[in-house]
C-alpha cells in the first residue's frame, strides 16, 4: 500500500484517539473511506483504522447502521477475513479498528502485472470463496467484492476479504452513480443491479467477475458509461473465459464461467462449493484428456502463418511442396508464447483461412491427438473455384431486426455506445424526430462503410445495420492482381522463351494472374465473413438494449 503524511483532515481524530491508538500515516483511500496505520498503545501491535467519508456518515442514521454493521462484522473469526477489533464515532466522525495486513490490494497486484497465472489466480479465489462461505453461514452478505476489498498478506500468502458491511451502509446513505456505487458497477450481480433479494450467491457472482479479470486482464463487462455496464450485467451473456483467455485451463475456466451465470440458481450454491469446485479443476488439468495445446514461439506460429499461406495459394498446377514436422526443440509452455486461437485469428486477419491454418499446424507437427492424426489424413484441398460467385460477393452485407415495443428515447445514448465499442469507430451520430442514426467514420482510412438505423414506430422498433463493401473490394482486387500484371508478363515471356510457344505462354501469364485473384478472392471472402460476424453479435447487442430499454419503467 502507499503511504502518505497525515492530513489536517484527520488531526482531530488522531488527538482523540492518543493514548490508545497512535496514527502514523495514511495507507490508503478510495471512494469507501480512508485507511491510516496506527500503533495500538495496550497491546503493541499495529492496526489499520478506516474512518468512513462525510458522504457516508453526514446523518446519525447512517452512522448508526455503520457502528450496528460494525458490531455484526466484528463476530467473524476467520483466517481470511480482516478482523475488526473495535468501532466509534468521535465528532460525529465514523471508524473502525481492524488487523493490519502487510501485504497490498489484488488491485495494486493487478495494476502492477495485469494478468496472474492460474497457479497463482485459484490459491486466491479459493481463500476468499471460504471467507464467504463463513460470513454466509452466519447470515452476512458482503455486497462488494472487488479486487480493493482483497488483501494480499505479504508474510502468511493469504487473501483476506476485508470491508464487509460497508456495502449495506452505503445502501442507506444518499449516494448517487459516483463514489461506491461507480467504483463497484463491474462487479455487481444482476440481482444486485436490479434490486432483487439477495443471498451469498450474489457475492460469488462478484468473485468469479474477480477471477475473470485477474486471469484475462480484462473484465466482462466494460464500458465508459456506468449505466451501460449496468445493463449489461442483467441482459448481456459474457464472454467465457476461454475466449479471451485460451491458455487459462480449461476445467478452471469452467468454473468461472459457472460462477457468472445470470440465474443465482446456476452458480455454485456455496463457497465452499466452488471452493471444492476450484480444488477438483485444479487437478482434472493434470490428466492428459484435459490438457490444453502449448503454447506457440513465435518461430512456430511465423512457419504455421507461412504453411498456411501456401498451402492457400497452391493451385492443381502448382501445388504446395511437401514440408516436414519442426523439431522439438522447447519444451511445452502453458504459461508464455503465443496462443494457437490468437494464430488462427491473425491469419484469418490477413485472408488466410482456419481451414489452412489448422491443416498447417497439423503438418508442422504443432496439433496433437486424434484431432491431429485427422488432419494429417486430409486429402489436398480441391482448388476452390474462380467462378460462382467470382468476386466472394455479395458486397453488401444487412441485418434487421423489428422488436415488440418502442425504445426511449432517452436511452439512445447507450446505444451508441454499443455500436462504437462493437465496430470501434466514434462514428457519427444523426436524429430525424425520434429516430437515430449512426454513420461510420473509417471510409476514407480503412474502407469501411457502416450505417445503423433505430426506428421506433407504430408500437415497435426497428433495427437495421448496413455495410458496403465495394471500396475495400476495389482496392483489394485492384492493389493485388494488378499490382501482380507485371509478374504475369515477366512469367509469359519466359515461357515463351523456353518453349517457344504463344499457348505455353499465355497459360504461364494467366496461372501467375489467377492465383493471385485466388489469393485477393481468399482474403475478401474472409474480411466479409468476419464483417457478417461482428454485425449479427451488433444486432444481438442492439436488440438486447432495446429489450431492457423496452421493459424498463417509463417506456412507451
Amino acid at each position: 500500500m502507499t503511504s502518505a503524511p497525515i492530513s489536517p483532515e484527520i488531526a482531530p481524530l488522531a488527538a482523540a484517539l492518543s493514548g490508545q491508538y497512535d496514527i502514523e500515516r495514511e495507507l490508503g483511500r478510495g471512494g469507501m473511506g480512508i485507511v491510516y496505520l496506527a500503533h495500538d498503545v495496550k497491546l503493541d501491535r499495529k492496526v489499520a483504522i478506516k474512518v468512513l467519508p462525510p458522504l457516508l456518515a453526514d446523518t446519525a442514521e447512517v452512522r448508526e447502521r455503520f457502528l450496528r454493521e460494525a458490531r455484526t462484522s466484528a463476530r467473524l473469526a476467520h483466517p481470511n477475513i480482516v478482523a475488526i477489533y473495535g468501532a466509534g464515532e468521535i465528532e460525529s466522525r465514523v471508524y473502525f479498528v481492524m488487523s493490519y495486513v502487510e501485504g497490498e490490494s489484488l488491485a495494486e497486484r493487478l495494476r502492477r502485472e495485469g494478468v496472474l497465472d492460474a497457479g497463482i489466480v485459484l490459491p486466491i479465489i479459493r481463500d476468499v470463496a471460504l471467507a464467504l462461505a463463513y460470513a454466509h453461514e452466519r447470515g452476512i452478505v458482503h455486497r462488494d467484492i472487488k479486487p480493493e476489498n482483497i488483501l494480499l498478506d505479504a508474510r502468511s500468502g493469504r487473501a483476506m476479504v476485508t470491508d464487509f458491511g460497508i456495502a449495506r451502509v452505503a445502501e442507506a446513505a444518499p449516494l448517487t452513480m459516483t463514489g461506491q456505487v461507480l467504483g463497484s458497477v463491474h462487479y455487481m450481480s444482476p440481482e444486485q443491479v436490479s434490486g432483487d433479494k439477495i443471498d451469498g450467491r450474489s457475492d460469488l457472482y462478484s468473485l468469479g467477475v474477480v477471477a475473470f479479470q485477474a486471469l484475462s486482464g480484462r473484465l466482462p463487462f466494460d464500458n465508459e458509461s456506468a449505466s451501460a455496464v449496468i445493463v449489461a450485467h442483467v441482459t448481456k451473456a459474457p464472454p467465457t473465459l476461454l475466449s479471451v483467455a485460451p491458455s487459462v485451463p480449461e476445467t478452471i475456466a469452467n468454473v468461472i464461467d459457472r460462477c457468472l451465470a445470470k440465474s443465482p440458481d446456476a452458480r455454485y450454491a456455496t463457497g465452499d462449493a466452488l471452493a471444492r469446485a476450484l480444488d477438483e479443476a485444479w487437478e482434472k488439468r493434470r490428466k492428459p484428456e484435459n490438457l490444453r495445446a502449448p503454447l506457440l514461439s513465435e518461430q512456430q506460429a511465423q512457419a504455421v502463418w507461412e504453411r498456411a499461406a501456401n498451402l492457400q495459394a497452391a493451385t492443381a498446377s502448382h501445388p504446395a511442396p511437401a514440408i516436414a514436422p519442426l523439431p522439438s526443440t522447447a519444451p511445452a509452455s502453458l504459461t508464455s508464447g503465443i496462443a494457437m486461437e490468437r494464430v488462427r485469428e491473425s491469419a484469418v486477419e490477413a485472408g488466410i483461412s482456419r481451414e489452412h491454418v489448422e491443416r498447417a499446424a497439423a503438418e508442422l507437427g504443432l496439433v496433437r491427438g486424434s484431432r491431429a492424426r485427422a488432419e494429417l489424413a486430409l486429402s489436398p484441398p480441391p482448388n476452390r473455384p474462380i467462378l460462382g460467385p467470382l468476386f466472394a460477393a455479395p458486397y453488401r452485407l444487412q441485418e434487421d431486426s423489428d422488436i415488440e415495443g418502442e425504445i426511449a428515447a432517452g436511452d439512445y445514448e447507450l446505444v451508441v455506445d454499443t455500436i462504437r465499442g462493437v465496430l470501434g469507430d466514434e462514428g457519427s451520430v444523426s436524429s430525424l424526430g425520434r429516430s437515430l442514426t449512426w454513420s461510420s467514420r473509417m471510409l476514407s482510412r480503412k474502407g469501411r462503410n457502416v450505417s445503423v438505423s433505430i426506428v421506433p414506430r407504430g408500437g415497435r422498433t426497428r433495427i437495421r445495420i448496413d455495410e458496403r463493401l465495394g471500396q475495400i473490394a476495389g482496392g483489394l482486387y485492384g492493389g493485388i492482381v494488378g499490382g501482380t500484371s507485371s509478374l504475369a508478363v515477366f512469367a509469359a515471356s519466359a515461357a515463351a522463351t523456353a518453349t517457344h510457344s504463344w499457348v505455353a505462354a499465355v497459360a504461364a501469364g494467366l496461372a501467375v494472374e489467377l492465383t493471385t485473384f485466388s489469393i485477393a478472392r481468399s482474403i475478401m471472402g474472409a474480411i466479409k465473413n468476419k464483417r457478417v460476424k461482428q454485425l449479427a453479435r451488433l444486432r444481438q447487442e442492439l436488440e438486447a438494449e432495446v429489450r431492457a430499454s423496452i421493459a424498463s419503467p417509463g417506456a412507451r
